[in-house]
């Protein structure tokens, strides 16, 4: 009978997809954000430097087989364990070989493997040893933060390590890059790649007080630990381990927890040269919006017509650490800020996260001048797709927009969305301001009779003023604090034409569809 280690070290290896990936070698850029949420609410979690470790992998090769010691396999476990390791992952049980595992051209290939090979491995692997659980969540969102990690494992539901899936061609950049000591983390914008991904790497980590993250692109691998600490929290990186004909990055993966890596307050630490790679994302982007602030440590550049409403935006919660971006009014932003907010240079403090949905994070939120609290809708622009996201914003505000001057000429006599209070943007936020509402809905039967009624009459009367929704969703309908509701989320919504009600008629049908109609003083036509 053989040990379950000894057959890791032999047998726990992959097939080397042959790489073929042309695409740009970019990265999404880091959360300032976030950084400076994760700096006031746990600064100990928050990693200064990230140093090197060249011992990093082979440690937790080390504890690997110290938890197993002479743990044993039976041949049907062999057998079983097999099935997922090369060759045989590589064909199916006609002997028909899976192309899957022939090139590796994209960032979404790599998850791919991931999926298809390492995780199911390793999911075998923690069952055959002691009957543990082994499972991954994808697209884990941190508690108080926007930003996604591709995996979360844990093993009998307690997290044993994030898992970060890049593009062939980021890890290889990456890799042939990585300092030979060390180097400062830096919490901002426009960094090189490397400096980005462990930044990244280090947020990630921080925001969900963990210790290990393994970033790769299923042929190449980086370890990475952040080592916790009340003064001089720190990240380790190890150099580049590959698959090819090797189980280190399996075994590796298996092998957390291990000793923290010793931290040397006297190391010398790399300098990476800073990238050229172009105009920034938003530069060629025409917001409409007038007004725009230009890069770091320069005044506002102006656009069309010069603004006087200017806001410093802190991230959260502590006023003591003064971490600010300065956001401007939109052009077309004809609404008013609260009356208690109107001083010169109001301040905007973000006290508590509420939700993340598919066009940007929610926070709730206060001016400096006063104790009432708002809303306010951040999209922050990290990546090519954050700049859709930031488009729908902007139509959203559009839909505030036309509200109010239905409010003011009186063809709307209630409302039926939360008060704006403008639309404000900076070199890497937009912000939309908004009242602060009581509740979001958890599902349309949670609705009384007469609930249903006043719903229904909210979308009707948006309909008599030109616009659809697009997204009737309970998440998307709020109660108020006199017991009325709202509709929120206008970043679909359109221009409509009243006649043709598509809309209410689907609405009709998912407010009444387990009993008859029931409403009372509304007309349904």
């Amino acid at each position: 009978m053989s040990k379950l280690h000894d057959f890791l070290v032999e047998h726990a290896k992959f097939p080397f997809p042959a790489l073929n990936d042309h695409l740009s070698s970019s990265t999404t850029d880091i959360s300032t954000f976030e950084a400076d949420f994760l700096e006031k609410k746990n600064p100990e979690w928050k990693a200064k430097l990230a140093v090197r470790d060249d011992t990093l992998v082979q440690k937790l090769c080390d504890t690997l087989e110290g938890i197993l010691g002479d743990a044993p396999l039976v041949e049907s476990g062999k057998d079983y364990l097999l099935e997922s390791f090369s060759p045989r992952i590589q064909f199916d049980r006609r002997g028909r070989e899976d192309e899957d595992w022939s090139t590796n051209s994209s960032e979404a290939h790599s998850r791919r493997l991931l999926d298809r090979g390492f995780f199911p491995a390793a999911s075998k692997c923690f069952w055959e040893y002691d009957r543990s659980v082994f499972k991954t969540t994808e697209e884990h969102l941190a508690e108080g933060a926007g930003s996604k990690v591709d995996y979360v494992a844990r093993v009998n539901d307690e997290i044993m390590g994030l898992c970060e899936a890049k593009s062939p061609s980021v890890m290889e950049n990456a890799c042939d890059s990585l300092p030979l000591h060390g180097i400062e983390l830096k919490w901002v914008h426009g960094q090189p790649l490397v400096p980005r991904i462990l930044a990244k790497a280090a947020l990630y980590m921080g925001l969900r007080k963990t210790q290990w993250l393994f970033l790769t692109c299923f042929n190449y691998w980086i370890v990475c630990r952040l080592v916790r600490d009340d003064s001089n929290p720190y990240l380790v990186y190890s150099p580049r381990i590959s698959i090819r004909e090797s189980s280190e990055p399996f075994r590796a993966f298996l092998g957390v927890p291990v000793e923290p890596s010793a931290y040397n307050p006297d190391i010398v630490l790399d300098t990476i040269a800073e990238e050229n790679d172009g105009p920034l994302l938003e530069d060629d982007i025409d917001d409409g919006s007038g007004e725009y602030q230009g890069s770091s440590g320069r005044g506002p550049m102006t656009r069309s017509r010069a603004r006087n409403n200017r806001y410093f935006v802190f991230s959260e919660l502590s006023e003591d650490l003064q971490v600010w971006t300065r956001l401007y009014t939109t052009s077309n932003n004809s609404l008013a800020i609260p009356p208690c907010a109107r001083n010169d240079k109001p301040h905007l403090w973000f006290t508590r996260f509420i939700a993340s949905g598919s066009t940007g994070a929610v926070w709730q939120c206060r001016f400096d001048t006063c104790h009432e609290s708002f809303a306010a809708k951040i999209v922050e622009v990290l990546r090519p797709s954050d700049t859709q996201k930031r488009q729908r914003l902007r139509n959203e505000f559009k839909i505030y927009l036309i509200l109010e001057e239905a409010y003011q000429s009186g063809r709307l006599h209630d409302r039926i969305a939360p008060r704006c209070y403008g639309a404000f943007v900076g070199r890497y936020l937009d912000v939309l301001v908004l009242e602060l509402c009581d509740s979001i809905m958890n599902s349309w039967d949670d609705l009384s009779d007469s609930e249903r009624s006043k719903v229904y009459k909210l979308v009707q009367d948006l309909h008599r003023i030109g616009i659809a929704h697009e997204d009737l969703e309970p998440r998307n309908i709020v109660r108020t604090h006199g017991g009325g509701f709202l509709l929120i989320d206008f970043s679909e919504s359109r221009k409509h034409v009243y006649q043709k009600c598509y809309e209410l008629q689907r609405l009709r049908k998912l407010l009444w569809k387990r009993q008859p109609l029931q409403a009372k003083g509304v007309n349904l036509g």
